[in-house]
């Protein structure tokens, strides 16, 4: 076994999600993202990709302890980082960022090299979601005695599938 298949072993595709806080000023933002890239490549992480963070509102407001004071966010930068490491330098990259003060909230997770996009407008309308989980049990028993149970399985499966193909128009990676 050579030298470089030992140093690529165990090797896998991480992507780090963080929320920078808003507070930061629009111009050092880019900056504070630096420090993560900083944090990656001290650790001997590989950059795969990487989406500049952008000023999103946040679904629920969220607290972190400043200077010994709770401050509540509203909205924070966000921005992603994939690159390729192995397991022990995942570790002291999580350390390292929960040292960052202008971290709001950060998620490191295992992933894929390739990026999804949703289909353009050309090849495919995106559709409004409707989410449909069934009927009530007094119908759901209707159908098992007018149509059999074989023809309520299947309803079963299509309603399955209809709910698929809508969590895969919703989900935008």
């Amino acid at each position: 076994m050579t030298e470089k298949t030992t140093k690529n072993e165990g090797k896998k595709v991480y992507e780090v999600g963080y929320l920078l806080l808003s507070n930061i000023e629009e111009s050092k933002v880019l900056d504070e993202a630096g420090k993560i890239r900083d944090i990656i490549s001290k650790n001997e992480g590989n950059f795969v990709s990487e989406g500049a963070p952008e000023m999103k509102n946040l679904t629920y407001p969220m607290i972190k302890e400043i200077s010994g004071k709770k401050q509540k966010f509203d909205n924070a930068y966000f921005g992603w980082i994939k690159f390729e490491g192995n397991s022990e330098m995942i570790t002291l990259i999580k350390k390292d960022l929960d040292k960052l003060e202008t971290i709001l909230r950060f998620l490191l997770i295992i992933t894929t090299k390739e990026d999804f996009k949703p289909a353009s407008s050309k090849t495919k309308k995106r559709k409004p979601a409707k989410f449909s989980f069934g009927s009530s049990e007094k119908k759901k028993k209707e159908d098992k005695d007018a149509s059999g149970e074989k023809e309520a399985e299947e309803n079963k499966e299509d309603k399955k599938k209809k709910l698929d193909e809508t969590i895969d128009d919703l989900v935008i990676e």
